[in-house]
């Protein structure tokens, strides 16, 4: 189980890139509606995972994950201006498909409720 200090980081970092990616990032290649579902940090606060989910996009997942990893570098140097750390987790970004199979369960439950 995490600990209470990786939980505070995790769920900083998760608000300041989410705001990084909505105000500050114009690649093209990033579109849609991208959430940062979560974020795993190491114990040894070195490194952490940030998951995103993308839906309505018009560019594969592939693609978008593309575009943020090159932006990655700007990224984290916003991350490093919120946080008050002598030394910030090196961010890496990971399709998360969490949030797109649970709108096609919804929209499953949906259908068999008009049916019935």
């Amino acid at each position: 189980m995490p600990k209470i200090r990786q939980q505070k980081i995790a769920s900083q970092i998760q608000k300041l890139v989410a705001m990084t990616l909505l105000k500050e990032i114009a690649d093209p290649r990033i579109d849609g509606l991208i959430s940062v579902t979560r974020v795993d940090v190491t114990p040894d606060l070195r490194e952490a995972r940030v998951h995103l989910s993308f839906l309505n996009n018009k560019r594969p997942p592939a693609t978008i994950l593309e575009g943020i990893n090159s932006a990655g570098r700007h990224i984290q140097s916003e991350v490093a201006k919120g946080l008050t750390m002598r030394f910030v987790p090196r961010l890496s970004f990971h399709l998360d498909e969490s949030l797109k199979r649970e709108a096609e369960i919804l929209k499953k439950i949906g259908e068999a409720n008009r049916k019935n």
